[in-house]
């Protein structure tokens, strides 16, 4: 089996030079050339140092990433992404944005722009699943999505503060009020939701 036959397999869609060199069995010096000779022809993409993905294979995501990105931070898919994607408004984001408890921080890529916002661990119990796809990444459901954002929005850079039309058709508001009771202090969770009933 040749190299760009083995690109095919789920364990290449996102991989590292050391899966890579381990796969061949070369060194990581050896790999790591080889990886940059292959990503010179547009074979695979290089997402960073040591990380690369094949853009081609049938079941590349670009959230397939995340995880990745993410490193040893706890994190997922959440804000206007995630309510995008939920259907809860139409507007496309041009940046993809991460709730992760590390720093906040932008990451540009070769397939893509990555916001990470950061937020408390014990805002990460509750309305998170894993996305049924084929790379996995955990993503806020849409009620989750809602609570991050307006969560955000009361920092002092103020991120957030003009959301889009919000389509609530499938909104859960027992379902959004029962996460919102996480979020201490208790000012807090009031200023969200006076936020909360003004945005939809």
């Amino acid at each position: 089996m040749n190299v760009y036959q083995i690109l095919n397999q789920a364990e290449f869609i996102f991989f590292t030079t050391q899966i890579f060199s381990l796969k061949f069995n070369m060194s990581i010096s050896a790999a790591s050339q080889r990886l940059n000779r292959m990503a010179k022809k547009n074979v695979i993409t290089r997402i960073k140092r040591n990380l690369w993905c094949n853009t081609q294979h049938p079941y590349f995501s670009v959230l397939g990433v995340v995880p990745y990105l993410l490193g040893k931070e706890q994190g997922y898919v959440s804000f206007l992404t995630a309510l995008n994607m939920h259907g809860m408004i139409s507007q496309i984001p041009q940046i993809y944005q991460i709730a992760t408890t590390g720093h906040t921080k932008t990451i540009q890529t070769a397939i893509g722009v990555f916001e990470f916002h950061q937020i408390k661990p014990d805002l990460m119990r509750s309305g998170i699943d894993w996305h049924s796809s084929k790379c996995p990444y955990r993503m806020a459901c849409a009620e989750k999505a809602l609570l991050d954002t307006l969560y955000i929005s009361t920092r002092k850079k103020k991120k957030f503060c003009a959301l889009p039309e919000l389509s609530m058709d499938d909104f859960s508001k027992e379902k959004f009020l029962a996460l919102l009771k996480d979020i201490r202090p208790e000012i807090l969770q009031k200023t969200i939701f006076q936020k909360f009933k003004t945005a939809h």
